[in-house]
């Protein structure tokens, strides 16, 4: 009996040892690619360093005391709340809406299903050349539209103008989010417990009840992932800025990421962009929280 338990608790030992050496490759992988930048990038921010000189001093904060009290942080932060506000907004509406229709069976489906999912299949350079493509002033399909409605002098230049650049963005982010937000809702629509539908629809509620008190509660969790998920990727959306206004015109279109882009490589300032992706870091990480929170309270909770 006794070289029994001792023979399975060697076992336990040798599978716990074994466990661990499996994981060393990927912790130091992950050391190197994710924990290493990070730390190398908090403390560059609080460095002068201009990114070509072998030298710099160490500043302390000074960086962060400069990015809350510079105009151009404050305007591209309030760019990006519009971002947040009209993408929590537009493509969640939309998709929940989408997700609602294809829900009930329609003809096509399927096929509708992949047509407004196939945006998000592509990057965002390839979304930003399309819609370079769209938003072209003499030959873009856009205005080209509007022509053919009875205005044959219309010549508008939509990622030209301080005043429509940032929204014309945002409109082609939320062409290519709308599919992400139908996908997951339609997997919530697929959890919704029929027997209570039928028995709110048996005590007479109309469509719009059961909509509003039996469906909506039930994709609680679907749109705790939706809006999670839409907060940061509107909060990490360089690429398409980059490719079609790089943040202009006058930094109208300017948001987080280009600014920390144009700080650390057009101005030659990488302890105050490394300050500014810090600040960005600590945001995303803020809704990264109170997202995993509630996943876990709820799961908690089933």
């Amino acid at each position: 009996m006794q070289s029994s338990l001792f023979f399975l608790r060697s076992e336990c030992m040798v599978q716990k040892n074994t466990a661990w050496q499996f994981l060393i490759v990927p912790l130091v992988i992950y050391f190197v690619i994710i924990i290493f930048p990070f730390l190398q990038t908090i403390y560059i921010s609080l460095t002068n360093w201009n990114g070509l000189s072998p030298e710099y001093d160490f500043i302390g904060l000074a960086n962060y005391k400069g990015v809350f009290t510079d105009p151009h942080f404050s305007g591209a932060i309030l760019h990006n709340i519009i971002w947040v506000i009209i993408f929590l907004l537009v493509p969640t509406t939309i998709g929940l809406i989408l997700a609602v229709l294809l829900d009930k069976g329609i003809p096509g489906a399927t096929f509708f299903k992949s047509i407004i999912y196939l945006p998000m299949i592509f990057s965002y350079v390839i979304i930003g050349l399309i819609w370079n493509f769209i938003y072209e002033p003499r030959m873009g399909i856009l205005n080209l539209f509007i022509r053919m409605l009875g205005n044959p002098d219309w010549n508008f230049a939509w990622l030209a103008n301080s005043k429509s650049a940032l929204f014309s963005i945002i409109a082609a982010a939320s062409w290519q989010h709308i599919g992400l937000c139908m996908i997951l809702y339609l997997a919530g629509l697929s959890g919704v417990r029929q027997d209570l539908i039928e028995a709110a629809r048996i005590d007479g509620a109309r469509p719009y009840q059961l909509f509003l008190h039996i469906v909506i509660p039930q994709l609680k969790n679907s749109t705790i992932v939706v809006i999670s998920l839409t907060v940061i990727n509107s909060l990490k959306n360089f690429d398409l800025v980059y490719i079609t206004t790089k943040g202009g015109p006058f930094r109208s279109s300017e948001v987080l990421t280009t600014l920390m882009y144009r700080e650390s490589f057009w101005n030659y300032r990488m302890g105050y962009g490394s300050a500014i992706a810090s600040v960005l870091f600590f945001i995303v990480f803020v809704v990264v929280f109170f997202y995993f929170r509630s996943v876990m309270k709820e799961a908690g909770d089933v």
